[in-house]
């Protein structure tokens, strides 16, 4: 988690870095040493816009569906326990969505700030009474917010690709992925099935991705583009409604006849994803 913390901090040191300094690199593309100025199609501009998405989180880390985390009870100074906690980490399906973004571009660097939103089928896989495999399909919805630095290329013809770097903080919600259980004094087991709840993960990462954008004159842009979130989720949000920190150490146990497989990771949940995006842009202030 410690490594997880610091690449964190570096991209956004880097970042911050690369923002404060792009309005400077531009003006050194439009006039250096008294040269002529640039003619870029696009010398700055204002915008906002609107975009359809295709969002997922990577069926091959930690969401497979088969991931589960089980928080272990408390002893309480007047007796008895608290409640045990277990929270099942769902794998989604790819699906359809919609975004909002607001940007500034100077010469051939633009900084941005989007917010993306999805919704999915959220599938759990674990066993009965019996041993026989058994799936549990719920609803999820797939959020993030991303700030990202683009660099764009032959900047003179009105069909400009770009790369991009940036980082995300994602949110993913399901529905009744979080149990909770309590103490049963007869059976001396965490047995007691109370409720379920809905489950939030939250975590944080980096953005890497290639675009391309249409400028029909400065007033309006079709955009495209696909990324790669390489996010980890630092903590989960369920049932009890307390922030908790994925740990190796806290593995499922046998409760109420269901059983799952514990998560090898190391006090995060990996959850990486290819997502794609195709909108427009309306410029605001040229």
């Amino acid at each position: 988690m410690r490594l997880n913390r610091i690449a964190f901090l570096a991209t956004l040191f880097s970042i911050l870095c690369f923002g404060a300094m792009f309005k400077a690199w531009a003006d050194d593309e439009v006039e250096t040493y008294g040269m002529p100025e640039s003619h870029d199609f696009i010398q700055h501009r204002s915008y906002i816009g609107f975009f359809g998405t295709s969002a997922n989180i990577d069926n091959n880390n930690d969401f497979t569906g088969y991931t589960s985390f089980l928080t272990a009870p408390v002893s309480l100074t007047g007796g008895g326990f608290t409640n045990e906690e277990l929270d099942f980490i769902p794998t989604i399906n790819r699906n359809f969505g919609f975004g909002g973004m607001v940007g500034h571009r100077e010469g051939p660097w633009a900084i941005e700030m989007s917010y993306w939103y999805s919704t999915h089928t959220a599938s759990v896989y674990s066993t009965d009474v019996s041993g026989n495999p058994t799936t549990f399909t719920t609803s999820a919805v797939y959020t993030t917010l991303n700030f990202d630095l683009k660099r764009y290329f032959f900047t003179t013809l009105p069909l400009q690709p770009f790369i991009d770097l940036g980082m995300n903080f994602a949110y993913l919600s399901s529905h009744n992925t979080s149990e909770l259980f309590a103490y049963d004094s007869t059976t001396q087991l965490f047995d007691e099935y109370l409720w379920s709840g809905d489950q939030t993960d939250t975590g944080y990462g980096l953005n890497l991705g290639v675009g391309a954008e249409l400028y029909l004159g400065d007033g309006f842009s079709l955009v495209g583009g696909v990324i790669q979130r390489f996010t980890t989720f630092q903590q989960i949000n369920g049932a009890s409604k307390s922030n908790l920190t994925p740990d190796p150490g806290d593995l499922p146990t046998s409760t109420t006849g269901t059983t799952s497989t514990g998560g090898t990771n190391q006090g995060s949940l990996e959850g990486n994803g290819l997502n794609f995006y195709l909108g427009m842009t309306v410029g605001i202030d040229q």
